[in-house]
């Protein structure tokens, strides 16, 4: 492709390679589904960055998963690069997104994933996976066989299953948390950041209070936020609200419950404030959720 002026997100319609490694990219929509419960959207394996600069102020609407091969720039300010080689980095929707290649272009490699859904994000929170962090890896192999793996399914020649999708995702997640040491976190974890985090799962639909739950962990407000969100990697408002939507989101399927009700069972005494964080949640209104389920299930 001759360009002098190549796009800052350059996109790719089929397999290819090349003549020093196997470089394989694919996209499979470009239509964002906010409200899958998973879709994968692009793979790309070992694939030559020839973008002088990537750099998205507001993110991509979906999770954008990397793994740079050589050490890369993630500094916008810093012309050297800012991490070591093997590092994964996993950008959430709507975080901003700055990367660009250490040397020169077309000889440094990266291996990527765009994906959404709801599978995703509790894949990534349940395993305590570092969101918007660089990490670096000891083996790079647990990125490059799963990314190949869900790509063989994604083109498996009669059709993907879906359920193996998922699968495969979560065993992406769940070698990345034991690779970091996140596999048993609750392990490192101080028994009344636990004990708080097993009360907002049990209490999440009603009011929390700061307060009061600094006074059942036996600590301050400000070190029970710190150590909150030192080890879930989110404050506990944004923590209680997840959980919401994600219930919200489970019981909208249920056609016979009210949409008031569901506001209720989660935890809002104001279907407009209920409306209002599910669309913000999930780019739709939970009564267009539940219509564009309808369509899928007929």
């Amino acid at each position: 492709m001759q360009n002098q002026n190549p796009p800052d997100y350059l996109r790719w319609d089929h397999p290819l390679s090349d003549d020093n490694d196997k470089v394989i990219r694919h996209w499979f929509g470009d239509e964002l589904q906010p409200e899958s419960l998973m879709t994968v959207r692009g793979i790309g394996i070992k694939e030559p960055m020839v973008n002088a600069n990537v750099d998205r102020p507001i993110g991509t609407g979906d999770w954008l998963i990397m793994l740079f091969h050589q050490p890369a720039r993630l500094i916008k300010q810093q012309k050297a690069p800012s991490t070591e080689a093997k590092t994964l980095i996993i950008w959430p929707p709507g975080e901003k997104q700055f990367f660009s290649w250490a040397t020169k272009a077309g000889i440094e490699y990266h291996s990527w994933m765009h994906i959404e859904g709801t599978w995703v994000n509790t894949q990534i929170e349940s395993n305590l996976l570092p969101i918007a962090t660089p990490i670096t890896l000891t083996d790079e192999s647990v990125m490059i066989c799963h990314l190949q793996n869900m790509m063989d399914e994604m083109l498996h020649p009669i059709a993907f299953d879906p359920i193996i999708i998922q699968n495969l995702f979560q065993n992406w997640a769940r070698a990345i948390a034991r690779q970091i040491g996140t596999k048993n976190p609750y392990s490192k974890m101080p028994s009344y950041v636990l004990s708080v985090k097993n009360y907002l799962d049990k209490y999440f639909n009603q009011a929390i209070v700061l307060d009061e739950l600094a006074s059942l962990a036996g600590v301050s407000r400000s070190h029970l936020c710190h150590q909150f969100r030192q080890h879930f990697d989110t404050s506990i408002s944004h923590y209680v609200i997840r959980k919401r939507m994600a219930t919200a989101q489970r019981l909208l399927f249920d056609v016979d419950i009210k949409l008031g009700a569901i506001a209720h069972q989660v935890g809002y005494a104001d279907i407009y404030q209920f409306s209002k964080q599910f669309k913000k949640t999930f780019a739709v209104s939970p009564s267009q959720y539940r219509k564009q389920q309808l369509v899928h299930c007929q």
